[in-house]
Parts: structure tokens; C-alpha cells; sequence
């Protein structure tokens, strides 16, 4: 088969760009897979540098009527150079990593009605960039209609599949894959003191830690007041946030008003491949939140490389995990959050029991890989040709 891959999330700052570039390097592995391509082939940017910060265009962006226009100007993006790239590499199928796009599955269904079109769909652009759009249930329904006319559609979460599909969805169309890890750059490593003192951690306090993309949905407000809350009580704490976005200045003002300067780093970008070592620095992860039809990567991480997790209270989370027994399920509420935080920090053995479990580890490696996630996608295109 011969594949060409169409994502622009491959050169994000987000979890997306985490997932294409790991799909993309397995289907090198793959068998079935004689080709592949990628497209739109962009200068990749510096994460550090690439920060969106709050400006006119974003404020205007809110602004639901001209949300359509911003919408449609979205779907105008690559199309004319995806078609060229069709025509030079003929493949057998096209895989489009969805953002905001999907207007422009029926214009290439028409333009190649024998390539099979399938989606790797990891949310509505209605649930976070698109939210305040005019005329949303139109465009809704024109999101539905794109993936209906599609061979085959990827899905994260059954709760994402059911909340876009609806009533049309059909099982041999519409796929539940959930995300995955790579073990081999997520595990336990020993030696935490040297990795303290190699990644400028302090040696003698609790670590609290998140990594991930600083939105503003991520609602990291409510861990910073938590832990403001807490530090009274436990002095010995110390809150690690590793990432960047567009609500690092709010956070950082935040610290500030809070009083937090001397218990609280954030540490902007990491590299992919020093996340692990900087994991292995953390007591304890938190993931408070995250949106209803999300499956996140960073629980997986998390987990493989051994510590006791917070996640939040998401039906993907509930589905693959068991609370009290894998992790620590919370709700999103200040006092969720602080309460489930404070049990981990009181009892040392139910945070002990939720480390280091090899069975969970095992079976993350079993089931929730990389190379299994790619697999599957490809096991499911190629039922189509």
C-alpha cells in the first residue's frame, strides 16, 4: 500500500504533533506499507519560539460571525498543493490528520473518487478553536456529512465518536483507537537523585508535576490556587509546569500574585526525548482536566514511566484505567483537585500502591504502543481497498 499522510499538526506544539510524527515513524515498520509521504513538508519551528500570544487576531478570532470567515479561509489551506502532491504520488490512500479541515474532504472525494479518504479524527474544532462559530449546527451538520462520505474515520474515544457521529455512526466506518506510548522512551529510571541534579530539581522537596501544551481550557489556574491552598500545610512542596502556550503570561502573573516564585518553576519546551528523565524527577503528575472527548497522551507517559497519576474524570480515562487502582480519577473542581492531591500527599502507601505497577505497565505495553495504534490503522485501511 501506499500511503500519503496529510497533517499539519506533524509541526505543532501540541499532543497532535506528538501523535502524526509517532504514526508516521512507525508505518517504516509496517509490512503492508511499500510508500509513504507526507504532506505539506513545512520548516519546522523552534517550540520555544512559537508561543501564540493574545493579540488583535486572536481577539478577533472570538468574534462568532467573522469565526465563519476564519473557518473557511481555514479550509483554503494546502488544498491546491495536497492535489498536486496526489497526482505526483498516487497513493492508495490518503490519511488526513483532521484540525479544522474537514470541508475539504468532499472537494478531494470529487477530484479522486477512487482514493480511499480516511481521517484521524481527535475532536470537533467546535469544542475549542471554533467553539463561538455562527451558524454552528450547520456547520456540525457539514461535519458530519464530511466524515459520512469518507471510507473510513479514526476516532480516540467512543464518547468523541458518539458526540460527532450521532446516530450515523457506522462500525465499519467509524473506529475507536485510542492513543499510545513508546516504552522505549517511557519507563522508570533508578537513579533519581542524579537526574535531580542533572535537570536543577530540588533534592529534599515533594515534586509535583505537569507537561503539556499552556492553553488556557487546561484550566491550570485552579492547580496553581491548589497548591497556593496547600503550601501552608506542606511546606516541602514544589509544583514543576512543563510547556508552553497561550496562557504562560496569565500563569506567570498568576505566580506572582500568588506568591509562589520560590515554589514554583515553569520550564517552557522540552525536547521529546528529555521528557522521560524529567518525569522521573516528579513525585507525583497531575492531569486535572482535560475536555470530555479527549484520550490523553501524557496519562499514558505518565503511567509508563511509573508514577502515581491524578487524571481527570473523562470517559476514555474511566474506559481503559481503574480508579484507585491504575491512578486517581479526579473531578475539575478547585476542590476536587486539592482534595485528591492531598490524599497522595497523606497516605504514602495508597501512592506507593499506584507506582511502579508492572502489571499496568505491562499491559500499556501490550496494548497502548505506538506501533499498535499504527498497526491497527493500517489493518483498517487496507480492509477498505
Amino acid at each position: 500500500m501506499k500511503l500519503l499522510y496529510y497533517s499539519t499538526s506533524y509541526y505543532a506544539n501540541h499532543g497532535g504533533s506528538i501523535q502524526s510524527i509517532e504514526f508516521f515513524r512507525q508505518l517504516e515498520f509496517n509490512e503492508e506499507v511499500i510508500d509513504k509521504a507526507i504532506y505539506p513538508v513545512l520548516n519546522i519551528q523552534n517550540k520555544s519560539d512559537s508561543l501564540r500570544c493574545f493579540s488583535l487576531r486572536e481577539f478577533l478570532r472570538k468574534i462568532p460571525i467573522l469565526q465563519v470567515l476564519f473557518f473557511y479561509r481555514r479550509n483554503t489551506f494546502h488544498i491546491n498543493g495536497l492535489i498536486k502532491k496526489i497526482k505526483e504520488f498516487q497513493p492508495d490512500a490518503l490519511l488526513i490528520q483532521i484540525d479544522s479541515n474537514f470541508l475539504q474532504i468532499k472537494k478531494l472525494k470529487n477530484k479522486f473518487p477512487d482514493l480511499i479518504i480516511a481521517n484521524q479524527i481527535n475532536g470537533s474544532p467546535f469544542d475549542e478553536p471554533f467553539k463561538n462559530v455562527a451558524f454552528k449546527n450547520y456547520f456540525l451538520k457539514k461535519q458530519k456529512e464530511s466524515y459520512q462520505i469518507s471510507n473510513i474515520n479514526f476516532f480516540i474515544s467512543d464518547f468523541s465518536r458518539d458526540r460527532i457521529m450521532g446516530e450515523q455512526i457506522n462500525e465499519n466506518r467509524d473506529v475507536v483507537i485510542h492513543n499510545g506510548t513508546d516504552p522505549n522512551k517511557f519507563f522508570p529510571i533508578d537513579n533519581k537523585g542524579h537526574l535531580r541534579n542533572k535537570w536543577n530539581y530540588p533534592s529534599d522537596k515533594f515534586v509535583i508535576g505537569y507537561i503539556g501544551t499552556l492553553d488556557f481550557h487546561k484550566q491550570l489556574g485552579i492547580l496553581l490556587d491548589v497548591f497556593a491552598d496547600l503550601m501552608p500545610k506542606y511546606p516541602n512542596l514544589f509544583l514543576v509546569i512543563i510547556g508552553n502556550g497561550p496562557a504562560l503570561n496569565k500563569l506567570k502573573q498568576q505566580i506572582k500574585d500568588l506568591g509562589l516564585g520560590e515554589n514554583v518553576q515553569l520550564r517552557g519546551w522540552l525536547q521529546h526525548e528529555e521528557i522521560n528523565e524529567n518525569l522521573n524527577c516528579f513525585d507525583l503528575a497531575v492531569h486535572h482536566y482535560a475536555n470530555t472527548y479527549m484520550n490523553p497522551l501524557k496519562i499514558f507517559e505518565y503511567l509508563s514511566a511509573g508514577l502515581p497519576v491524578i487524571a481527570p474524570d473523562i470517559p476514555s480515562v474511566r474506559s481503559i484505567f481503574k480508579n484507585r487502582h491504575d491512578l486517581l480519577i479526579t473531578g475539575s473542581s478547585h476542590g476536587e483537585v486539592k482534595s485528591s492531591i492531598k490524599e497522595l500527599l497523606d497516605d504514602s502507601q495508597f501512592r506507593e500502591s499506584i507506582s511502579n505497577n508492572e502489571h499496568l505497565i505491562h499491559e500499556i505495553e501490550g496494548n497502548y504502543t505506538w506501533k499498535k495504534y499504527t498497526n491497527r490503522i493500517v489493518r483498517e485501511i487496507k480492509r477498505k481497498l
